[in-house]
Parts: C-alpha cells; structure tokens; sequence
C-alpha cells in the first residue's frame, strides 16, 4: 500500500492549537520518509494536562515555525493521498481546523482511522489504543511523540495489510469494512466503520460511560443538535455535553461551535433530504464561520474515556 501516516499533538483543548507533527511516508508497504516537526501555536497557551501527555513546553517552540509557515513545505504529502492516523477523527480535525484558522484551501485526500480498521480485523488484543497495537505488531515506539506515533500508525497498518488482503482503498472498504473518509474543498466525510461491535455503544448505556473529563473541547462551546442520534435521545446527549460545560443552541447561528448530526454520509445527501440546521451550518462555514460538524461516532469519541482510543 501507498499512504501517508500522520499524527498531531495539541497544546490545549483547540484544535487549532497543534505544537507537533509527525508525518510518515509508506510506498508499497515500505517506510520510505519521516518527519517530524514542533509548530508554534497560534495562541502560546499550554495546558498542564497536554504538557504532560507530550512534554511539549512552551519555551520549546516559541522560536519554531508557525502551521500557516510550515504547510506550504508539507502540503505535498496531503494532496491526492492515503492519509491514515490512530483516532482520525482527531487528527483530521485539527488539520481542517488549522486550514481554516491560516486561510487554506483543502487538500483533495482520503482518510481512514487504524482504529476503526483495527477493531475490524484484529480481535486477539486486550484493546486497540496505539501502544497496544504497535506491541501487538512488535514494534516499540515512544507513545505521545508526534513522529514516533506516526511511524507506530503505519507499522499497524502495513501489519494489516500484509496479514488481511488489504491493498487498496477498494479492499480497504470490502475487506476492511470502513467507509473512507474524505477532504474535499471546504468539506468532509468521516470515516465510519461498516461493521458493528458488541462493544460498539449503540443504546441508552451511553449515558453510563465514563465521561472524559480531561477533555475541555465543549468547555463554553454552544453545541447544537441535528437528527435522531442511534445510541441515545438527544436530551440525554445534551446532558452529556452540559456535564463537560458545553452549553445547549436550538438552532444554528453565528454563535454556534459546534453541530452534532446522526448522518454519516451527508456529502452524498441531496441539499432537499439535509435538515436546516445542516443546511445552515454548512452555509456559514462556507462564508467563513468556525462551525465543527461531528458525527454521533466523534462526539462520544471526545466525550467518554471509553471513546478516547488516541
């Protein structure tokens, strides 16, 4: 397989706030180029609990370059690629976050998630967090550095790959049972996986999870709901949201941050089937507006410790 394994570190709860990248290059199943770089975010805030996930200080990019003055070097390996990372659904939102923060066009790529494409073939192990993995592939690794997890995401998939069938991005949806994910110009699609697990959360036990309450994503956020969600009433998501102080919109405005939607595909939706809200967001993130669309999946991969597979 060709791809491109990437992994951001962030300094506080904003996406936007990447101070680590690591990229790694695979062609034919072969790690042929490695980087690694520290990014100064755009607010010099840090928090205690990211410094101690990554042991990124402050002082240790102040002189480094900014993502807006770094992109153009690395864009080359997002156009018209394979991108893979561990928890996806993170590291692509703090990619679409940058672009839109620096002003950047999207890149045209595919996506899909390790770990996802991990819980469908690999059942022999405790769990599916990166370091289990990368033991479970004999690969050792410093956890938490953004070049070293990088590299541990395409050990994993290049295991997979070899061990299961899995060449293309055909096979990747066939045999991997993943819906691809995509960037497209000022848009996206998640990557979702096709096959249902039996630790999957899919009924009202949602609401007894462990909240994950090192998370400070909804902390002041106005997040706002779209559609029947599959694994609880939107109420009990609400509170959920509230308990991580997020706080409740009725409809999307400019005030919004956050539109939590129970489709899956709605690039493929014609406008007449998307709700309004949808329709609303969509349009204000068009002229501009810092508006994130998460799935039902996403959501409570930020909001519970069960979730949190990065």
């Amino acid at each position: 397989m060709n791809f491109v394994a990437i992994d951001f570190e962030t300094a506080n709860e904003s996406r936007n706030s990447a101070c680590a990248i690591g990229i790694t290059k695979v062609q034919d199943n072969k790690i042929v180029s490695t980087e690694y770089h520290l990014i100064k975010p755009p607010e010099m805030r840090f928090n205690a609990h990211n410094i101690w996930i990554h042991g990124i200080y402050p002082q240790d990019v102040e002189n480094e370059m900014t993502f807006g003055e770094l992109w153009p070097k690395i864009k080359h390996y997002f156009d018209e690629e394979l991108v893979v990372a561990h928890n996806a659904s993170f590291d692509l939102s703090v990619l679409r976050s940058l672009l839109n923060y620096y002003g950047f066009e999207y890149p045209n790529l595919h996506y899909i998630c390790t770990v996802l494409l991990s819980k469908n073939k690999i059942k022999d192990v405790r769990n599916h967090k990166l370091n289990t993995l990368a033991e479970y592939v004999g690969h050792k690794f410093e956890h938490h550095h953004a070049g070293e997890d990088a590299t541990a995401c395409a050990k994993i998939l290049i295991h997979i790959s070899e061990n299961y069938g899995i060449k293309d991005l055909l096979s990747l949806h066939i045999n991997g049972g993943l819906n691809i994910g995509s960037i497209y110009d000022r848009g996206y699609e998640p990557c979702t996986s096709l096959i249902k697990h039996k630790n999957n959360v899919t009924k009202k036990e949602a609401l007894s999870l462990s909240l994950n309450e090192n998370t400070d994503y909804f902390f002041d956020k106005t997040v706002v709901f779209t559609g029947p969600l599959d694994s609880m009433r939107r109420n009990e998501a609400s509170k959920i949201v509230m308990k991580l102080g997020g706080i409740i919109g009725t409809s999307v405005t400019k005030k919004t941050d956050v539109l939590i939607t129970g489709i899956k595909c709605r690039k493929y939706l014609d406008d007449m089937y998307k709700s309004t809200k949808l329709k609303k967001a969509e349009y204000l993130i068009d002229n501009g507006q810092n508006i994130e669309i998460l799935t039902e999946e996403e959501f409570l991969s930020i909001a519970t410790k069960e979730g949190i597979t990065h």
